[in-house]
């Protein structure tokens, strides 16, 4: 018995390994029979509408003919495909060719001649079939080869010629695709254009497209696959980023397989906010209940709680009992209000979603009476309402209960006067605090309008305190602008000193009346004597102009000091005669003025050019009939008698203006240089002229 019991489990374990061992073939088979031809092939052969014969060839033969340009047969006359070839228990790719020719017009047609070369291997292979004599056949000759042993991913390049030779032929490149190879891809992402730009290597045709990677990998709906080779790029644009975005590549032939790469879930942290965003519906009510959609296209599970909007953040609600029901997050007894909000969090990252409606079902009315407040409050529905005073804490943010609690509900929907509520009037600082009670989570309402008449208070103080500073400032700035006016001349005019070199007194006493029209006039003075350094190294002719442009921009004077000695020079200068002056001085400014100033003057253009010139001279120096009748139309003012005249002059005031506080000043001021110190030395350098210039009359 033991013997037999042996055997027989030795019988069984034989049996069972042939089972697995049938299966393994079985599956072989169907491996082999979900090729692309979906048949077996057990041996080669080849098939014809005539009778043949075969001639294969494993290496290079030289061409069927000496020809070299051949016409195209029609693309219909070779066909390529892809069998199998079980060898043993492994299947292998096998090439089968089918040959289809019309022979009209081809009356000696004997047979065709294929070649094929299989590229990146470089094997080659070559059949020729002949038509045997005397076999009859139609204009249709057809041809079917089984089959070439070929490797896969390898391109094939397959000729077929006519035998004799026509000069016709056809050519073919196919793919012996890889069934268990995966395309191969390259991606560039650009954030700020929210898309990927796809290349692939050489190699067949690939089809790429977005996905989002959950249990399989599902397409986006704002995208779709796109088909390319190694010659061109795809560009696929996305959305939204989310973590589990994919690029999937696969081949375009049947049950290829695919290469897929997710270049954001290592990291997925700084996509988590919009994929939360992204995934949360809208938030719905219904029988004092809220409930929000949570459908996301990766496979996550955040945590949901609820949370209440307070001072600008959003505050755990721990009184509210969060359940969840397949995709659905729900709490129940709550009010409607859209303070009230669902807080998704997921690996340190949170999103808040709340109700996009601002109507509550209810709403309230305050009314302040003389010794209380009430409350008036309309209802959509059956509820229950509290109220209380309250006062703010600052540090925990709520309002405590200062009162008791007063309670009122509304029983039934077709209600329709308001409820009312009376309280005792809070107050200043306090509020009054209103909430639903029956439900579970409320959110609160203040009423904290009893401190407005206390901030209107400090807003009147405010305002009265700016009022006042406005005044103070005002007045400050009137008095900053008087005090100038008292205290600083009211212009500031460049003048250009034009003067004759009559003496060395002369000169000083013109020194003396610039320093007086800068000093005590505020006057800018322009005179050679205080800037011989440049009329030394330029010229005084090149001086003058620059100087009298200087002045025209800044609508200055040129003011002309007359003497008699003046008048001799300028009648000698009408006669070119200027030479014989006999005056030493290399820089005469005046020879060099009245030459520059011939076009101002117009002497010799019959018209005048006056308004910035200006002309003074001193009593005891110069009488009117010593000035020339040209100069008689240009302003003269005779120092020191019309000294308060040229003083307005130089001003530039009139009638109008300046106002007459202004004018008043002015005139202080007129009065004050008169009789100031500088004035007298002025004239004591007047006399000293005066006494010389009768000295030299007398000689």
């Amino acid at each position: 018995m033991g013997s037999l019991g042996s055997r027989d489990a030795l019988l069984l374990l034989f049996l069972t390994l042939r089972l697995l061992l049938l299966s393994n073939v079985s599956r072989g088979q169907d491996s082999c029979s979900e090729e692309e031809s979906g048949v077996e092939i057990f041996s080669k052969k080849v098939s014809a509408n005539f009778q043949f014969k075969l001639k294969e060839s494993l290496y290079f033969v030289s061409n069927v003919s000496a020809l070299t340009t051949y016409r195209a047969l029609p693309s219909e006359s070779l066909t390529i495909s892809t069998v199998s070839l079980r060898d043993g228990l492994s299947c292998k790719p096998c090439l089968r060719i089918n040959i289809s020719v019309n022979a009209t017009g081809l009356p000696r047609l004997r047979g065709f001649v294929v070649r094929g070369l299989e590229l990146s291997e470089n094997t080659f292979h070559s059949f020729r079939i002949i038509k045997k004599k005397g076999s009859k056949i139609e204009d249709l000759w057809e041809v079917t080869y089984d089959c070439w042993r070929v490797t896969s991913g390898q391109y094939i390049s397959v000729t077929l010629f006519t035998q004799p030779n026509y000069g016709l032929s056809v050519n073919k490149m196919y793919y012996i695709s890889n069934r268990d190879a995966k395309p191969d891809f390259h991606y560039k992402h650009k954030a700020e254009e929210k898309k990927f730009e796809i290349s692939v290597p050489d190699g067949p045709d690939v089809y790429v497209r977005l996905c989002y990677q959950a249990n399989i990998c599902e397409d986006l709906e704002s995208s779709s696959k796109k088909l390319i080779n190694s010659s061109k790029n795809a560009s696929l644009s996305y959305e939204h980023l989310l973590p589990c975005l994919c690029i999937e590549a696969f081949y375009t032939y049947r049950d290829s397989k695919r290469e897929k790469k997710c270049p954001f879930l290592e990291h997925p942290e700084p996509y988590i906010e919009e994929l939360l965003q992204v995934s949360v519906r809208e938030i719905d009510y219904h029988s004092n209940t809220m409930s929000v959609r949570f459908e996301s296209p990766c496979p996550v599970k955040p945590t949901v709680t609820v949370c209440r909007k307070q001072n600008g953040r959003c505050v755990t609600e721990h009184k509210a009992i969060m359940k969840e029901h397949g995709k659905e997050y729900y709490f129940k007894s709550t009010d409607s209000d859209h303070h009230l909000c669902f807080k998704f969090s997921l690996l340190n990252r949170a999103h808040i979603k709340c109700p996009d409606w601002s109507d509550r079902l209810w709403n309230m009315d305050l009314k302040i009476q003389l010794f209380d407040v009430l409350l008036a409050i309309s209802s959509e529905i059956p509820a229950s309402f509290s109220a209380a005073i309250c006062r703010q804490n600052q540090q925990t943010g709520d309002c405590d209960l200062q009162s008791i609690i007063y309670n009122v509900s509304r029983q039934h929907q077709n209600g329709s006067q308001d409820l009312q509520l009376s309280l005792p009037r809070p107050r200043i600082g306090h509020c009054i605090k209103v909430w639903r009670s029956d439900v579970r989570v409320s959110h609160p309402y203040l009423l904290c309008s009893f401190d407005f008449s206390h901030k209107h208070l400090g807003l009147l103080a405010l305002v009265t305190s700016l009022v006042i500073f406005t005044l103070i400032l005002i007045v400050y700035i009137i008095y900053q602008r008087t005090w100038k006016i008292f205290t600083a001349p009211l212009w500031r005019r460049t003048i250009l000193l034009v003067y004759s070199p009559d003496s060395a007194e002369y000169k000083t006493l013109i020194c003396a009346f610039a320093d007086f029209l800068q000093s005590i006039l505020g006057c800018e003075v322009i005179l050679d004597l205080w800037d011989m350094n440049t009329v030394s190294q330029i010229g005084m002719v090149p001086w003058f102009y620059q100087k009298r442009e200087l002045v025209s921009q800044r609508k200055g004077k040129v003011m002309i000091v007359w003497t008699r000695r003046s008048k001799t020079m300028y009648d000698q200068w009408k006669k070119r005669q200027i030479s014989s002056l006999g005056c030493k001085d290399p820089t005469n400014l005046f020879g060099a003025a009245v030459s520059c100033l011939e076009k101002d003057f117009g002497v010799h253009h019959g018209h005048e050019n006056l308004v910035d010139y200006t002309m003074v001279y001193f009593e005891g120096l110069c009488e009117k009939k010593d000035i020339p009748k040209c100069f008689r139309k240009i302003s003269r003012y005779h120092l020191f008698k019309d000294l308060c005249r040229l003083v307005s002059h130089l001003q530039d005031t009139t009638c109008l203006s300046p106002p007459c506080l202004i004018k008043a000043v002015a005139k202080y001021l007129m009065k004050k240089l008169i009789s100031s110190e500088k004035r007298r030395g002025l004239q004591h350098h007047v006399d000293i002229c005066k006494k010389r210039l009768d000295e030299d009359v007398s000689r």
